[in-house]
């Protein structure tokens, strides 16, 4: 199945898109991740893909207290300070699409996917960390955008209802 990102179509008959990995890697500051989509357009990428994070709708309070391998503060402090605020990640989408970049997002809870849905991204990409999240992955189709599902993380069998809720939903899908 053939699927558009913005003007962008993609599938076989069309040349591979290059998508450029943004995630959470600006460490929180705005102009780092805005130099960062910048240096991608100059590099020819055509889309830009982010993590949008409301840290207290993804995560329960026990990630307080919940310290990464190596890290001298908890997991909920991490993303809390790697996260861009609802309109940072505006400002970043508006310059991205500026350079005339296609701008998509991974959303790590329901607040997440209803803010990209407001702020209109072409697309949604769903990390494979995320597959088995399947009330989220059943969240985001019931927008009807396309959605690029990672694997990486899973198994065939793992990976399958997620498909079955995309294809359900009729939403054109990448894997």
């Amino acid at each position: 199945m053939e699927m558009v990102l913005g003007n962008r179509k993609i599938g076989p008959e069309h040349p591979p898109i290059v998508v450029a990995e943004i995630g959470i890697n600006h460490g929180g500051c705005l102009n780092v991740a805005k130099n960062m989509v910048l240096v991608a357009a100059q590099a020819g990428a055509e889309c830009i893909k982010h993590q949008t994070h409301f840290v207290e709708d993804e995560m329960t309070e026990e990630a307080k207290s919940i310290y990464p391998p190596n890290a001298d503060m908890s997991i909920w402090e991490v993303m809390e300070q790697c996260s861009l605020t609802a309109d940072e990640e505006i400002q970043l989408k508006r310059y991205a699409n500026e350079l005339n970049l296609i701008y998509i997002s991974t959303p790590f809870s329901r607040k997440a996917a209803n803010f990209l849905h407001e702020i209109d991204i072409p697309a949604f990409k769903i990390g494979s960390g995320e597959v088995d999240n399947l009330p989220l992955i059943k969240h985001i189709a019931g927008f009807g955008r396309p959605v690029i599902l990672s694997t990486g993380m899973q198994k065939v069998e793992g990976v399958r209802p997620a498909v079955e809720i995309l294809r359900s939903a009729a939403v054109p899908f990448a894997l």
